[in-house]
């Protein structure tokens, strides 16, 4: 055992750190935090245009903001791609230290310039079929979540077009004594032009190629369907869970390791069952982000709020009581770093398995629950990582009441396997306690 220990801690946790601060997938991560504040707010609307009352809903209808409630939770959802694409391009290049803001709106421009436009079937002189635009109109479904990887990929080279350019000195440089938000303008004149016409280069060659749905549609086919197959799959779903809790166990944050992978895929999941939602729709989906977040680790990483009753109860080592009293708080929060790494949970051999074990089976009881139809699925409404348990169900499944008991029964759980591993670290810790004072 001591042997696996070192191994964890001196191979795999370096390793975890490494890709969780890799620059490009850090760019990722922090991008779509920049479009998360908007998927929050369009959930606030989603929650009242989809409360189960009918007389609730026809009452919002009488008074004329049912139609506004649902225009506002489609702007804010409808331009998450668009909002990424420049999170991720200016996360990027701050983390070369070139100026972000203008790496972002060379981004921004570029999405643009790549997001397919509304199109339609007509027919020519000869009575052949062809595709006629409309005045370059750009469809919400070129820019909303279905674009992320569109926008990831164009985020992420158009910060190192523009990077390179600053880097290397391919630049027009002004003066001293020129205000600095002009100077890095005109520094921003070649890389930004480069850009466009790179990605111009692009839009036409695929178009000359009659690719489908432009790059939008090739990474969809290349990236987005195996990582839909892998991250929209309950098989993949646990091997999400156990890689996460795994590198948790290591002392690295498991949630930074895989985001930039397998977030996207349920951000789109997401996002389309909020879609389906707001247009009176079944969602479709099970697993999503508030699938993930507030039911499969429930009480964060590794699902340890049934460990924190356990400590808050049932401690009687006077080490585990003290944590126990600081812990179950931010624990209803979903924050468990005091019990992580003051218990400890991180590389302490007593707590692999009920650690690793307990998100899984809430994983597995949790899709079960929805795939049968105990549990309506999550309507698309995202609320923050810390949302406390009973309230999030219920919100998360569209103020349904099974939600909020699933989320009681998921509490059970993690209490029923951390229980008799607690036991066992509780008492090693009042031997110790009991030997020091003799």
């Amino acid at each position: 055992m001591n042997d696996l220990l070192n191994f964890l801690e001196t191979k795999v946790a370096p390793f975890g750190d490494r890709v969780g601060n890799q620059r490009h997938l850090k760019a990722i991560r922090e991008g779509f935090m920049m479009a998360m504040p908007l998927i929050l707010v369009g959930s606030i609307f989603l929650i009242l245009i989809s409360w189960p009352s009918e007389g609730f809903i026809n009452w919002l209808a009488k008074i004329g903001v049912l139609d506004v409630l649902t225009s506002m939770n489609q702007s804010t959802v409808a331009i998450v791609s668009l909002v990424a694409c420049f999170g991720i391009a200016y996360r990027l290049a701050e983390g070369y230290e070139v100026d972000g803001p203008s790496a972002g709106v060379l981004a921004l421009s570029s999405f643009i310039l790549m997001a397919p436009r509304f199109s339609t079937e007509v027919l020519n002189d000869k009575g052949d079929k062809v595709m006629q635009t409309f005045a370059g109109a750009i469809p919400f479904t070129s820019l909303n979540a279905n674009a992320l990887f569109l926008a990831i990929t164009i985020g992420l080279i158009t910060a190192e077009i523009y990077r390179v350019f600053i880097q290397k000195g391919f630049t027009i440089k002004m003066p001293d004594g020129v205000p600095d938000v002009v100077s890095k303008s005109f520094s921003a004149l070649i890389p930004g032009f480069t850009a466009f016409v790179f990605w111009a280069c692009v839009l036409k060659g695929l178009e000359a190629l009659h690719v489908p749905g432009g790059l939008g549609g090739l990474l969809g086919v290349i990236v987005g369907t195996p990582l839909e197959l892998v991250a929209g799959t309950l098989p993949g779903m646990i091997l999400c869970v156990i890689i996460n809790s795994f590198f948790w166990f290591c002392g690295v944050n498991g949630g930074q390791v895989l985001q930039a992978f397998v977030d996207p895929v349920w951000l789109k999941f997401t996002t389309e069952n909020q879609e389906l939602v707001a247009a009176g729709k079944a969602a479709q989906h099970i697993i999503t982000l508030p699938f993930k977040d507030l039911f499969v680790f429930i009480g964060g990483g590794g699902a340890t709020i049934g460990l924190a009753l356990c400590l808050f109860l049932f401690s009687k080592s006077k080490t585990n009581k003290t944590l126990g009293k600081l812990a179950i708080i931010p624990s209803i929060f979903n924050i468990n770093t005091a019990i992580l790494f003051t218990l400890p949970t991180v590389l302490n051999p007593i707590m692999l398995i009920p650690f690793v074990l307990t998100p899984t089976i809430n994983a597995l009881v949790t899709y079960f629950a929805m795939a049968t139809g105990l549990v309506p699925l999550t309507t698309g409404v995202i609320l923050p990582w810390t949302m406390p348990p009973i309230i999030g169900g219920f919100l998360a499944t569209g103020a349904s009441w099974q939600g909020a008991v699933l989320q009681a029964l998921l509490i059970v759980i993690s209490f029923a396997i951390y229980y008799p591993f607690f036991k066992v670290a509780d008492h090693g810790n009042l031997m110790q306690e009991q030997g020091e004072t003799k």
